[in-house]
């Protein structure tokens, strides 16, 4: 999928955060990197990737959170690649403004996100709408102390996944003044969503007037063959014309979402219910915008009847499976019942012309004459004299 994602790519492209896998494109796409540099270097605040490759030089140093991307002018890319990133950031929507600011109209962002469900993130709550949007109105720039601390109750309250030091690190006991700065260098996952919840994020972001974006692909962990996905990805369009107000945008953003789930059959139908069920809890109740507000009570309702759809269209296709099984299986029993019938009038008249058959056939008449005789004799003896 991440191939397929990078071929949609062309022209001038800006990796933020490549980290040591930069993101597949096609040949001849030309790549800008860009990345935060880190007090220490890479080695000394994440130990655990000693001995892994650096990936790609940074041709740019920045701090989205804080610059942005600044060093860029307006509409300067045909693409934007942000995988694994948006998680960390302290005001996730201020950089979607970003990454819609430099594209170019036409322009594709391709987003990778871990899955909360999937990952170490399985424990914490979701990000609502109504935080995030919060954030980008506060002009948040920096991580603060209660997200790393609810990040790191969660993370050590969970499996092991880091080495015994690393670990200790976030030991929620001991998070002090230097600790708190080293998982700010280090980069937390402040954020966490599922596929459905970072959907209606987006809705709310086009709603709110800020991003027109469309949805040109999507990528789920039910597409894999194996179990071990931990991510979903999304390739999100700067259309070349904005059309219709911002809430008709973000609806037609949340029906795009909807239909590119229902209309792909290895996709759990399950999915439009929580989209639903996350619009009425960011969408209905969330922000203040009376806009955003009427735009909930009219989406959830709507995925639901799609889910609806989807479930009924995979009940009949069922039924009509089910039938068909019972209709092959009265057939098979049908053709051997009449194979049996065959055999059996075959050896019938087989037996009826041999040799044997005349013989026992003649025997069986004398024998029933021999008991016709006996049983006569056996009345007329047991008959009282008169």
């Amino acid at each position: 999928m991440r191939t397929a994602f990078g071929r949609s790519l062309a022209g001038g492209v800006l990796e933020i955060g490549p980290g040591h896998v930069p993101f597949p494109v096609a040949a001849g796409v030309r790549v800008t990197y860009a990345d935060r540099s880190i007090e220490g270097g890479r080695d000394a605040n994440f130990p655990e990737l000693i001995g892994q490759p650096h990936g790609p030089d940074a041709q740019v140093d920045l701090d989205l959170d804080r610059d942005g991307l600044r060093a860029f002018p307006d509409a300067s890319f045909d693409g934007v690649v942000a995988s694994h990133l948006i998680e960390h950031l302290a005001n996730p929507v201020a950089a979607l403004v970003e990454f819609w600011r430099v594209l170019r109209p036409g322009g594709r962002l391709v987003l990778l996100v871990p899955d909360r469900d999937h990952t170490f993130d399985a424990g914490r709550a979701p990000t609502p709408l109504a935080h995030v949007l919060d954030e980008h109105r506060h002009g948040v720039t920096e991580v603060d102390d209660a997200h790393i601390r609810e990040f790191c109750a969660a993370l050590y309250a969970g499996p092991v996944i880091h080495p015994p030091e690393v670990r200790a690190w976030h030991d929620p006991e001991r998070l002090d003044g230097e600790r708190l700065d080293l998982h700010r260098r280090r980069s937390i996952h402040v954020h966490c969503w599922s596929p459905e919840e970072f959907a209606t994020l987006l809705v709310g972001v086009v709603a709110s007037g800020l991003g027109a974006w469309t949805l040109s692909d999507l990528y789920l962990r039910d597409d894999l063959d194996a179990e071990d996905g931990i991510e979903f990805g999304l390739v999100l369009e700067r259309p070349p014309v904005v059309r219709g107000d911002a809430v008709a945008q973000a609806a037609a953003f949340a029906t795009e979402w909807a239909a590119a789930v229902a209309s792909n059959p290895r996709r759990d139908p399950a999915r439009l219910v929580r989209f639903a069920a996350a619009i009425r809890r960011d969408l209905e109740s969330g922000p203040d915008e009376a806009a955003v507000t009427v735009l909930g009570a009219v989406l959830a309702p709507l995925v639901e009847e799609m889910a609806r759809l989807r479930a009924q269209g995979a009940a009949d296709q069922e039924a009509a499976a089910t039938a068909g099984e019972h209709a092959q299986t009265a057939e098979a029993r049908a053709d051997a019942a009449e194979a049996r019938a065959r055999a059996a009038e075959e050896a019938a008249a087989a037996l009826h012309a041999s040799r044997a058959f005349r013989v026992a056939s003649r025997l069986s008449a004398i024998a029933a004459a021999a008991r016709r005789v006996v049983g006569r004799q056996r009345r007329e003896t047991t008959r009282p004299a008169s």
